[in-house]
């Protein structure tokens, strides 16, 4: 009997002709029982075919036929985490990693692995050693951005994808992901190109199709998205595809569905580190609903979900009684201020606007106004006034006690780390003025205005009660502001500290500063774009009334309200605490002082 060789079926497995490879192996083995080769490729070929429960004795055979071999324990986690069997794959990971330690692929498997059960600490770490171990390997490089992604490190994720945009085509799973991972870090141009190559090669692809409808919502051209999506069976969407349902059906105003869509998904989608976001957007369709307390649930189990992982990140915060926002005891004095050296510093019209308050004031709305206008130029939330205080650090200053000191070329210095850092996401235009928005900006105060004293400071308000439920409501990515969001009470310590941290700050420091409120804005936007306008110095500002129509042509924005500031203006987050009131009634003294210093009512 001529026995089929095993090129010939290393060839047909190659062609994916799996049939073939597999009858080809079992007619060796029937002749041969310990063919260890032959057995390797009966394996794969019914792991290809999706024949896992069939494929898995033969993997576990070959650990007993060569226990010392490291590729066989490898190929067993592997069946065995795409048989969903995750506790024993990682044990046969842990087997391979001790008979291979310098194995960069096997510790990219174990990194997929944890990826799978909801560890994106453990994945971040484990994909950013692979990626050393074999730089040239796209596997770790997508999934530790994705990792780092999740653990608010985008710079490192960044780092990850350089050079993405050239890399030669991959699988169609590798393909989706590191899309996903793009669209993050918000390079979206290249994200769409990849994913429109790979259903040029496979026009068939479902993955590819809901991750370009995906990508769609979330550069809010919803039509297209709907478009894409409806090219996909429902049965083929998986848990990626119901998302973007869900929300494209909450943005249609379909909020029923929408409501059942999420209870559906999370009914899919148990693991601790994945599904965290749907609660937070169930919570939202059922506040659209009137539903308070089955939003309070979800936003709950939200909240639980993402501790899960934040007081890992952030150990230190995860006492309910520590400070949630530390960086409010740093201030300077009147008597701090007598003793700062004069220095040469840049007019109004050099400076950036800043766009400070609270999170979830109104300040995402404010800078897509400014930005709409043809004289300014907005940039995302960026932590660069932090890579400053950390500038003025390593020249050997303490922040803020020795701002005094900074003579003129130190403030220079610092201002060219700020320009430098701007300069890697915007590109200004000459005559082009810079709106820096970052909430908690307000927290660097001191720094803002020693390197920038003339610099306009737009405070945005909104009634405390508002704030305080609209942070909650919020999936916040960064582990430390997810600590400060876990409570209503841990909440309003937060504002109020931040709040008063204004309000004494400002008093000693006197910026040139504006406070808008929220309610006031959307109750008149007419009246106050041209307040905006005169205190920044604009004279047209009808563009600042047409912000909608600019954000959606921008495309890609990063903060949380995307799809909000998208909208023409409206009233309907306007007093939304009133339908909370037992909930936020525990944290109604705490606010109490602020609702009168702004002006706001608590009946």
């Amino acid at each position: 009997m001529n026995l089929p060789t095993i090129p010939a079926l290393e060839r047909a497995l190659q062609a994916g002709s799996y049939k073939d490879a597999e009858a080809g192996a079992r007619t060796r083995l029937e002749e041969k029982p310990d063919d260890v080769s032959a057995l390797v490729i009966l394996a794969v070929a019914l792991g290809a075919q999706g024949r896992l429960a069939e494929a898995l004795p033969y993997y576990r055979q070959l650990t007993d036929a060569q226990p010392g071999e490291a590729a066989h324990w490898s190929n067993l986690a592997t069946a065995l985490r795409e048989a969903g069997k995750l506790d024993e794959a990682a044990a046969a990971y842990q087997q391979a990693q001790v008979l291979s330690p310098h194995d960069a692929s096997v510790l990219a498997n174990l990194g997929l692995l944890r990826w799978q059960q909801g560890d994106v600490i453990e994945t971040r770490s484990i994909m950013l050693e692979a990626s050393q171990r074999a730089p040239d390997s796209a596997e770790p490089r997508i999934y530790g951005a994705l990792a780092c992604h999740a653990c608010a490190e985008d710079e490192e994720a960044r780092r990850l994808l350089l050079g993405s945009a050239r890399w030669p085509p991959m699988d169609e799973s590798l393909e989706v992901d590191l899309a996903t991972a793009l669209i993050q870090i918000e390079q979206t141009d290249t994200a769409e190109r990849r994913l429109q190559q790979l259903l040029g090669r496979k026009p068939d692809s479902a993955r590819a199709h809901v991750q370009l409808a995906a990508l769609y919502e979330r550069l809010s051209r919803i039509a297209e998205a709907e478009n894409m999506l409806a090219a996909v069976a429902p049965e083929a969407w998986g848990d990626e595809g119901l998302a973007v349902h869900a929300a494209l059906l909450l943005r249609a105003g379909r909020v029923l569905e929408a409501r059942t869509a999420y209870e559906a998904l999370l009914q899919r989608v148990c693991m601790i580190g994945h599904n965290a976001p749907f609660y937070f957007a169930l919570a939202k369709a059922c506040d659209r609903l009137g539903d308070a307390a089955s939003a309070m649930r979800a936003l709950e189990d939200g909240h639980a979900a993402q501790l899960h992982t934040a007081s890992r990140l952030v150990p230190d915060l995860v006492d309910p009684a520590s400070e949630p926002l530390p960086i409010t005891r740093q201030r300077v004095t009147q008597a701090d201020c007598a003793r700062w050296q004069a220095i040469a510093a840049p007019d109004v019209q050099a400076s950036p606007i800043f766009v400070v308050g609270f999170p979830r004031s109104g300040t995402t709305l404010l800078e897509q106004m400014l930005d709409a206008h043809p004289a300014l130029r907005s940039m995302d939330e960026q932590g660069f006034f932090q890579d400053v205080i950390e500038g003025m650090q390593r020249m050997g200053w303490t922040y803020p006690h020795d701002l005094g000191k900074l003579d003129s070329e130190a403030c220079a210095t610092l201002r060219a780390i700020y320009w430098a850092k701007v300069a890697t996401v915007v590109a200004l235009k000459d005559g082009v003025r810079l709106v820096d928005k970052n909430p908690l900006n307000i927290l660097r105060l001191p720094m803002l205005q020693r390197i920038f004293p003339n610099a306009p400071v737009i405070l945005a308000l909104r009634h405390p009660m508002d704030v305080v439920l609209s942070c909650y409501m919020q999936s916040f990515r960064a582990p430390a502001f997810q600590m400060l969001c876990s409570s209503l009470d841990r909440l309003a310590r937060g504002y109020a500290n931040a709040l008063r941290f204004w309000m004494d700050q400002s008093e000693v420091l006197r910026p040139h500063a504006m406070e808008l409120r929220y309610e006031d804005l959307v109750e008149d936007p007419a009246r106050y774009a041209r307040a905006l306008g005169d205190f920044l110095g604009l004279e047209d500002v009808s563009a600042l009334l047409e912000f909608d129509t600019h954000a959606r042509a921008k495309g890609f924005i990063s903060t949380p309200s995307y799809a909000q500031v998208v909208e023409p203006l409206h009233k309907r987050a306007v007093g939304r605490w009133q339908r909370y009131r037992p909930w936020l009634e525990p944290v109604r003294l705490e606010l109490a002082p602020f609702c009168e210093r702004f002006g706001y009512s608590l009946d």
